[in-house]
């Protein structure tokens, strides 16, 4: 028995919405991460552990992003 075409959008929009907080989640702590490792607050000592940069930080936060909307979208035309 097929679920209803209303659970189905319940259950996607549900989804949806918990992916977009992930993301929004994911995006916050890489952006607060990234000013607390700016070198002019940081104290003068010196690390082995190399620093990553803001603009590769920025973009394999937002690829995912970009991808994971693709997916809902054709999952939306998908269920309708």
């Amino acid at each position: 028995m097929m679920p209803s075409l209303l659970l189905r959008e319940a259950i996607f929009w549900i989804a949806a919405a918990l992916c977009v907080v992930a993301e929004i989640a994911i995006l916050r702590s890489m952006l607060r991460g990234s000013r607390a490792a700016a070198p002019d607050r940081s104290p003068a000592i010196e690390s082995d552990v190399p620093r990553a940069r803001p603009v590769g930080e920025m973009i394999w936060a937002i690829l995912p992003a970009i991808a994971l909307a693709v997916i809902l979208t054709l999952t939306r035309d998908a269920i309708r």
